[in-house]
Protein backbone atom coordinates (compact mmCIF):
# COMPACT_ATOMS: atom_id res chain seq x y z
CA UNK A 1 0.00 0.00 0.00
CA UNK A 2 1.94 2.88 -1.07
CA UNK A 3 -0.32 5.51 1.35
CA UNK A 4 1.34 3.54 4.52
CA UNK A 5 4.15 5.17 6.33
CA UNK A 6 5.99 4.63 9.45
CA UNK A 7 8.28 7.16 11.40
CA UNK A 8 10.07 6.14 14.42
CA UNK A 9 11.48 8.71 17.52
CA UNK A 10 13.49 7.41 20.23
CA UNK A 11 11.74 8.92 23.21
CA UNK A 12 14.21 8.15 26.68
CA UNK A 13 14.72 4.57 26.12
CA UNK A 14 11.67 4.11 24.29
CA UNK A 15 11.02 3.50 20.34
CA UNK A 16 7.83 4.92 19.22
CA UNK A 17 6.89 3.78 15.79
CA UNK A 18 3.89 6.25 14.14
CA UNK A 19 2.17 4.49 11.41
CA UNK A 20 -0.50 6.08 8.96
CA UNK A 21 -2.51 4.48 6.66
CA UNK A 22 -4.73 1.11 6.41
CA UNK A 23 -2.60 -1.72 7.84
CA UNK A 24 -2.60 -4.69 6.41
CA UNK A 25 -0.67 -7.06 4.21
CA UNK A 26 2.49 -5.39 2.64
CA UNK A 27 1.90 -2.99 4.67
CA UNK A 28 2.26 -4.97 7.51
CA UNK A 29 5.15 -6.39 6.36
CA UNK A 30 7.52 -2.71 6.36
CA UNK A 31 6.00 -2.75 10.30
CA UNK A 32 6.97 -5.74 11.12
CA UNK A 33 10.60 -5.49 9.46
CA UNK A 34 10.69 -1.68 11.06
CA UNK A 35 10.45 -3.47 14.78
CA UNK A 36 12.77 -6.36 13.56
CA UNK A 37 14.96 -3.43 12.83
CA UNK A 38 14.71 -1.79 15.90
CA UNK A 39 15.04 -5.02 18.20
CA UNK A 40 18.15 -5.63 15.94
CA UNK A 41 19.54 -2.48 17.19
CA UNK A 42 18.97 -3.07 21.14
CA UNK A 43 15.46 -1.86 21.60
CA UNK A 44 13.27 -3.58 24.28
CA UNK A 45 10.76 -1.25 24.93
CA UNK A 46 8.63 -0.44 21.89
CA UNK A 47 4.85 1.43 21.56
CA UNK A 48 2.94 1.45 18.10
CA UNK A 49 1.42 4.76 18.12
CA UNK A 50 -1.73 4.21 15.81
CA UNK A 51 -3.32 7.52 15.59
CA UNK A 52 -3.46 8.09 12.11
CA UNK A 53 -4.19 4.48 11.36
CA UNK A 54 -8.04 4.42 10.58
CA UNK A 55 -8.45 0.08 9.95
CA UNK A 56 -6.02 -2.64 10.54
CA UNK A 57 -7.89 -5.80 8.53
CA UNK A 58 -7.36 -9.41 9.82
CA UNK A 59 -3.91 -9.79 7.67
CA UNK A 60 -2.46 -6.85 9.97
CA UNK A 61 -3.70 -8.48 13.18
CA UNK A 62 -1.87 -10.75 12.06
CA UNK A 63 1.61 -9.80 11.50
CA UNK A 64 1.03 -7.91 14.79
CA UNK A 65 0.95 -11.46 16.28
CA UNK A 66 4.20 -11.60 14.99
CA UNK A 67 4.99 -8.39 16.01
CA UNK A 68 4.07 -9.41 19.84
CA UNK A 69 6.10 -12.59 19.77
CA UNK A 70 9.23 -11.33 18.44
CA UNK A 71 8.89 -8.58 20.86
CA UNK A 72 8.30 -10.43 23.91
CA UNK A 73 10.86 -13.55 22.81
CA UNK A 74 13.59 -10.64 22.91
CA UNK A 75 12.27 -9.67 26.60
CA UNK A 76 10.76 -6.48 25.49
CA UNK A 77 7.51 -4.58 26.10
CA UNK A 78 5.05 -3.51 23.46
CA UNK A 79 2.11 -1.36 24.03
CA UNK A 80 0.11 0.47 21.31
CA UNK A 81 -1.19 3.95 21.75
CA UNK A 82 -4.23 6.10 20.22
CA UNK A 83 -6.45 3.30 18.89
CA UNK A 84 -9.50 4.05 16.75
CA UNK A 85 -12.39 2.55 18.90
CA UNK A 86 -12.61 0.50 15.86
CA UNK A 87 -9.69 -0.98 16.43
CA UNK A 88 -9.53 -1.08 19.99
CA UNK A 89 -12.44 -3.34 20.08
CA UNK A 90 -10.97 -5.72 16.95
CA UNK A 91 -7.72 -6.02 18.70
CA UNK A 92 -9.52 -7.15 22.43
CA UNK A 93 -11.71 -8.83 20.17
CA UNK A 94 -9.06 -10.83 19.02
CA UNK A 95 -7.27 -10.79 22.49
CA UNK A 96 -4.28 -8.61 21.82
CA UNK A 97 -4.83 -6.24 24.90
CA UNK A 98 -3.53 -9.29 27.00
CA UNK A 99 -0.55 -9.36 25.79
CA UNK A 100 0.31 -5.59 25.27
CA UNK A 101 0.12 -2.62 26.82
CA UNK A 102 -3.07 -0.34 25.35
CA UNK A 103 -2.60 3.14 25.94
CA UNK A 104 -5.33 6.18 24.99
CA UNK A 105 -2.20 8.23 24.66
CA UNK A 106 0.87 7.94 23.30
CA UNK A 107 1.76 10.63 26.05
CA UNK A 108 4.44 9.68 28.45
CA UNK A 109 5.02 6.42 26.64
CA UNK A 110 5.77 3.77 27.87
CA UNK A 111 2.98 5.53 30.40
CA UNK A 112 -0.15 6.83 29.44
CA UNK A 113 -3.35 5.92 30.41
CA UNK A 114 -3.03 2.06 30.23
CA UNK A 115 -6.40 0.00 29.64
CA UNK A 116 -4.79 -3.59 28.68
CA UNK A 117 -3.60 -6.31 30.53
CA UNK A 118 -0.43 -6.76 29.10
CA UNK A 119 1.88 -7.11 32.36
CA UNK A 120 -0.19 -10.36 33.00
CA UNK A 121 0.16 -11.60 29.39
CA UNK A 122 3.96 -11.02 29.53
CA UNK A 123 3.87 -12.52 32.79
CA UNK A 124 2.07 -15.66 31.56
CA UNK A 125 3.60 -15.95 28.32
CA UNK A 126 6.93 -16.65 30.50
CA UNK A 127 5.96 -19.24 32.76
Amino acid sequence: MSNFETTTDIVRDTAIVSVKGYLSGLSGERLETEVARLIGEGSRSIVINFKETDMVNSVGVSILVGIIEKVRDAGGALSFSDLTPVNEEVFRLMGLHRHVHIRHRQEGAPGGDKVGEGDRGRAEAKK
